[in-house]
């Protein structure tokens, strides 16, 4: 087929139960690719399975795990999970990447089963390409990311299961600017646009979007809102605004994603581990304290009318930084922390138009 005479459709995350399940059955080609974001359209959640978390994501993970992890997802009311494809040279030992960094067969089956596991349960991916600035220096090395880049998006760029590809984590933090990771960007952009007409570009930031005048814009601007639980708190969801009219201002008329924003519960005198491995910083707090910032992220989000969140992430990992293993709204036992609460509340109010405002 020619891609030309696909639809561009504008997503609105409003339909019915009947109609999801017609989705949950249909082909992923009959699944209407998405160009067009309408306000508060993106109710995602970032996305490691609990066990088999970063490196363990593709190789590790039994087909079982994502189906329960998409459907647990889906009764909080989220529609998209963001989650990471590695092209790390470690994943050519585990038979998942060629040595010229294409996926190997088995990568694409394993991407495949993961998005018919979300897509089955209404979600699509945002699919972040998880590179190393080290693995991007000099000529050999990013003709290599850019040959996995492409491959992969050429396998789905006619694929609705795709929300949208997010072409690097944090790019802008200043160990990560180099000038390798300049020309991965400008590469991958310009790439990724003449490989998929049907799907939306994004990088995600931490905040610093001057940066990306020095490689190109993507069609959607994505930020991480981790402000300072001190200022969050002195300010409330102002100080958010205040950081979704920054992006804006950079980004122009570009629709704008929270990627991003969560806090670890570490400090939580109950449910958190009763000592750690590795020492604690300033930002964990208490389970009460993460329900408060989603409370807060999610309204200013909502006054804003932004395209979209994605809370960081869906569960506690078993890993000795408690800066780190903290952040889900899930438990280790499998129990809902009060932030879920929230967050379904407040994803369940941007599902129905009569409630959202």
């Amino acid at each position: 087929m020619k891609r030309e005479f696909f639809a561009v459709c504008l997503w609105t995350g409003l339909a019915s139960a009947v109609v999801a399940q017609d989705r949950a059955s249909a082909a992923p080609a009959q699944a209407e690719r998405v160009r067009a974001l309408a306000p508060l359209s993106v109710r995602g959640v970032n996305y490691y399975p609990r066990e088999t978390s970063w490196g363990g994501m593709w190789t590790k993970t039994p087909d079982p795990v994502w189906r329960a992890d998409m459907a647990l997802a889906a009764s909080l009311n989220i529609n998209s999970v963001r989650t990471f494809i590695s092209l790390s040279p470690a994943l050519e030992a585990a038979g998942l990447l060629h040595p010229d960094g294409t996926p190997t067969a088995a990568y694409l089956a394993r991407l495949n089963v993961f998005l018919n596991a979300a897509w089955q349960n209404g979600i699509r991916a945002i699919l972040c390409f998880d590179v190393d600035p080290k693995t991007v220096e000099g000529a050999r090395g990013l003709a290599r990311c850019l040959r996995g880049v492409g491959a992969v998006v050429g396998a789905h760029r006619d694929d609705g299961r795709v929300l949208m590809w997010d072409l690097m984590n944090e790019p802008d933090d200043d160990a990560k600017w180099t000038e390798a990771t300049r020309e991965y960007l400008r590469a991958s952009l310009a790439l990724v646009r003449e490989l998929d007409t049907n799907h939306v570009t994004t990088v995600g930031l931490t905040w610093r979007i001057d940066r990306l005048g020095q490689v190109g814009l993507p069609d959607v601007i994505q930020y991480h809102e981790y402000s300072p639980k001190g200022q969050l708190f002195a300010q409330g969801a102002a100080r958010v605004s205040q950081s979704i009219a920054n992006q804006r201002r950079g980004g122009g008329s570009r629709p704008v994603l929270i990627g991003e924003f969560g806090m670890s519960t570490a400090r939580d005198s109950r449910h958190a581990a009763a000592r750690w491995s590795a020492p604690m910083g300033a930002a964990p707090g208490t389970e009460a304290e993460q329900a408060a910032v989603y409370e807060l992220v999610l309204s200013a989000a909502a006054k804003e009318r932004v395209e979209g969140v994605a809370a960081w992430c869906l569960h506690d990992y078993p890993i000795g930084n408690p800066n780190e293993a903290c952040f889900g709204l899930v438990r280790a036992d499998g129990t809902l922390k009060p932030a879920a609460l929230t967050l379904k509340t407040w994803y369940g109010k941007w599902a129905s138009p009569s409630r959202a405002e």
